[in-house]
């Protein structure tokens, strides 16, 4: 219908005479005349034309089949984002427990006096604070009175603030239950803890009671101590570990008896404690 419109249009372009004799010819001719020519230019022009909208249109279904494609590889980039963010704040709160350590063995040594490092709670079970007054999940302490408390008198040396984002827990997933202990932990220890409140470590009173603090002395080796009658253990006595887990590993954050701090990782589906 579009061709014999554009053709009559082309038609009407031509006196009485041409138009007869075109029409006597039959439509050949209109291929040989010039202005048959030009009309076909213009069909060809048209054609084109609805092709390229053809080619280069897109349908509502094509639109709804590409945004579900990206909204599909969003939601995985997304997820390997958070996990890659927790296991890095994961990471970060494992170096802290253990410059925990360093500091307090280096300012025992410099100061002369005794330093204390707790892990959760204090020696009375109360939650710990940092020096501004925030939740802590571990703390320094300069034990200026040598009691083994936190009491009047006494400085707040450092701590590591609790985690809200809840990268980390206390104690150890994917190690467990088989009680794989980390290299070089305390031997006497009981791992996982068997009560609740000591998951965190394997440090232990003189009498190998659990425990969830460890003393520094003036010559840098780190000593067990009671809370009951203050008493500390021998020079062997003040090794184990912190263990804290995360979707993607537990970590243990190992005190030699010598002071020498080490960090293991025991990934998640792995079987053995690496470094």
């Amino acid at each position: 219908m579009r061709k014999s419109r554009q053709l009559a249009a082309g038609l009407e372009q031509l006196d009485l005479s041409e138009r007869k004799t075109l029409l006597n010819q039959g439509p050949a001719s209109l291929k040989r005349s010039p202005r048959s020519a030009d009309l076909s230019r213009v069909q060809m022009g048209l054609t084109h034309r609805t092709c390229a909208r053809r080619e280069f249109g897109v349908t509502l279904l094509e639109l709804v089949v590409v945004l579900a494609i990206i909204g599909v590889f969003s939601l995985i980039s997304m997820t390997l984002m958070e996990g890659g963010l927790e296991d890095s704040r994961a990471k970060a709160a494992v170096r802290d427990f253990a410059d925990l350590f360093m500091l307090a063995r280096s300012e025992a040594i410099r100061t002369g006096d005794n330093h204390l490092v707790f892990f959760e709670k204090d020696a009375q079970d109360q939650p710990l604070t940092s020096a501004t007054g925030r939740a802590a999940a571990a703390v320094v302490i300069r034990d200026a009175n040598e009691n083994g408390k936190i009491d009047t008198g006494d400085s707040n040396i450092a701590s590591v603030l609790v985690d809200n984002t809840g990268s980390l827990q206390w104690g150890a997933t994917f190690a467990g239950p088989a009680a794989l202990k980390a290299p070089n932990d305390n031997v006497v220890a009981t791992f996982p803890a068997t009560s609740a409140d000591f998951t965190c470590c394997t440090l232990t009173e003189p009498d190998d009671d659990p425990a969830r603090w460890v003393m520094f002395q003036p010559d840098g080796i780190p000593r067990s101590f009671s809370i009951d009658a203050f008493a500390t253990g021998d020079l062997s006595s003040g090794g184990g570990a912190v263990y804290v887990t995360s979707s993607e590993r537990d970590f243990a954050v190992v005190l030699t008896p010598l002071g020498t701090v080490r960090v293991h990782a025991h990934p998640k589906g792995g079987t053995a404690w690496v470094n």
